[in-house]
C-alpha cells in the first residue's frame, strides 16, 4: 500500500515507519480499499500526546477516517488502525449487498 506521512512536532523515526506500513497493509485484506492512504503524526506537548490520524480512500465510498489521542505514538497508531478496521468491515457488509 502506498502511504505518506505527514510528521507535525515530532521526529521522523524508521521503526514508527514500519509500524504504520505494516498496519496499513492489513487494510489491503479489503478487496475495495484503493492503494492510496494518508498518515498524520502529531506531538502536542502541552498535553504530552500523540494523535495519530489515518486516511484511507475506498472505491465508491470516498474516504474513511479515523483518530486517536494516546500518551505514546505505538499505542496511538494501533487504536487508529483498529477504528479503520472497524469501519472497513461495516463497510464491507455494504458492499455485499450490492
Amino acid at each position: 500500500m502506498n502511504f505518506t506521512v505527514r510528521w507535525k512536532d515530532c521526529t521522523k523515526s524508521d521503526a514508527i515507519l514500519a509500524h504504520i506500513q505494516e498496519k496499513m497493509d492489513g487494510f489491503e485484506v479489503f478487496h475495495f480499499v484503493l492503494p492510496e492512504a494518508k498518515a498524520e503524526i502529531v506531538y502536542y506537548s502541552k498535553q504530552n500526546k500523540f494523535t495519530a490520524r489515518m486516511n484511507v480512500s475506498v472505491k465508491t465510498k470516498g474516504v474513511i477516517r479515523a483518530e486517536a489521542n494516546e500518551y505514546d505514538v505505538i499505542t496511538a497508531i494501533n487504536s487508529c488502525a483498529d477504528k479503520i478496521t472497524d469501519q472497513l468491515r461495516r463497510a464491507k457488509t455494504q458492499f455485499k449487498d450490492r
